[in-house]
């Protein structure tokens, strides 16, 4: 049973929530180029914030940090969850329709030297996203590392179709 010290401590904290995000929506309305911050803003070590703010934003300026979101959706860590969150906010069919070219560009990146050096772990987080986004798009990826060099990631497209 919550104490009533508790729920008098979650009123507060809610009030202090509300209050915080009224300034900083007031700050983020007043900034006059929102695109060319957010792409900034998920770059740095403060992106946590921003991605908390695309939760509540329209579905074009999330379209046009896509990229970078997949990016983001695929580094374990980074705030990986709260990026496929935003993900998983826009419209499924515009997502599936456009995801599919960014992760095969990031998968043959040769200049990454992460993807170079772990490809498995782009493969296994790419799967994990695709497996809440789509079938196709996940058996896609799964029938390309099963036939990659790399055991490690074959072994992913074994571990997840052996799910």
């Amino acid at each position: 049973m919550t104490s009533e010290d508790d729920k008098e401590r979650w009123t507060r904290i809610k009030s202090l929530h509300q209050r915080a995000m009224s300034v900083i929506l007031a700050e983020w309305n007043a900034i006059e180029n929102q695109l060319e911050v957010i792409q900034y803003g998920l770059q740095t070590e403060h992106g946590i914030t921003f991605s908390i703010l695309l939760l509540s934003q329209d579905d074009d300026l999330k379209k046009n940090v896509f990229e970078i979101l997949v990016k983001l959706a695929s580094v374990a860590h980074r705030s990986i969850g709260l990026n496929r969150a935003v993900i998983k906010t826009m419209p499924r069919k515009w997502v599936i329709e456009h995801i599919e070219p960014i992760v095969n560009q990031i998968l043959s990146d040769e200049t990454d030297h992460y993807v170079k050096t772990e490809p498995e772990e782009y493969y296994r987080r790419f799967a994990e996203l695709y497996s809440e986004l789509d079938d196709g798009l996940l058996n896609r990826l799964l029938d390309r590392a099963a036939q990659h060099d790399n055991p490690d990631v074959v072994e992913v497209a074994e571990d997840f179709r052996g799910k």
